[in-house]
């Protein structure tokens, strides 16, 4: 048998594209069959291993005993790559809306431009919205914020409409602090004005603390 023969027999076979025979002689070294695309590699086999067994040979893919045969490989024939898959654009996530500033303070009563004389009453009312604090002073003026729910907003809301009504201006909240001696508890407050300058005051709590907020803040800007 050359090796002519037994490739064209193999090239003769239904999904081969094309086949090697290295090697001469009764026994081939090697054979390689290249499939057709479109071939059942399972089907090629079987027809391959026939051809093979008509020569007297065997394949190693058989699992007959007796000694090797020569290697029989199936690969199939070389395929079109396939264009990369269009990936949908990327769905763009909104940026993390940024924290809203505190609603800008704004005066419930025309104001002559002065300063109050007094703090007069501190107001915080929760609702499903929020948290609104309202601070008056003597002379009639309010100021008003909204804020979150949380013990450090409605300081810091305090702060802010206390200060409108002390200097016409809200600072900003740096620290308070809450302590106790004797069983008498006392607010401390340390602000910024808008100039940069820091100033603290102390409040005993009577009633409830975001009064004495207001009252430590009041003590720290009027003094």
């Amino acid at each position: 048998m050359s090796a002519d023969t037994l490739r064209n027999e193999l090239l003769s076979l239904p999904g081969v594209a094309a086949a090697e025979v290295e090697g001469e002689g009764v026994t081939p070294d090697n054979v390689r069959v290249r499939l057709h695309p479109e071939a059942d590699p399972r089907a090629v086999g079987a027809d391959v291993q026939r051809v093979l067994a008509s020569h007297g040979m065997r394949s190693r893919v058989t699992g007959d005993d007796g000694p090797p045969a020569p290697a029989v490989s199936l690969p199939a024939a070389d395929l079109p790559i396939p264009p990369r898959p269009v990936m949908p654009p990327p769905v763009p996530v909104p940026a993390e809306a940024p924290t809203p500033e505190p609603a800008l303070l704004h005066p419930a009563e025309p104001s002559d431009g002065g300063v109050a004389s007094a703090l007069a009453s501190l107001t915080v009312e929760e609702s499903s919205d929020g948290v609104m604090v309202v601070a008056t002073a003597a002379d009639g003026r309010r100021f008003s914020q909204r804020t979150v729910a949380t013990e450090d907003a409605v300081a810091a809301a305090v702060v802010a409409v206390v200060g409108a009504l002390a200097e016409g201006r809200p600072p900003r909240l740096l620290s308070a602090s809450l302590g106790s001696t004797e069983g008498t508890e006392v607010v401390t407050v340390l602000v910024e004005r808008v100039d940069g300058t820091r100033t603290a005051g102390a409040a005993v709590v009577k009633a409830g603390r975001a009064y004495a907020v207001a009252r430590a803040t009041w003590a720290a800007l009027r003094a």
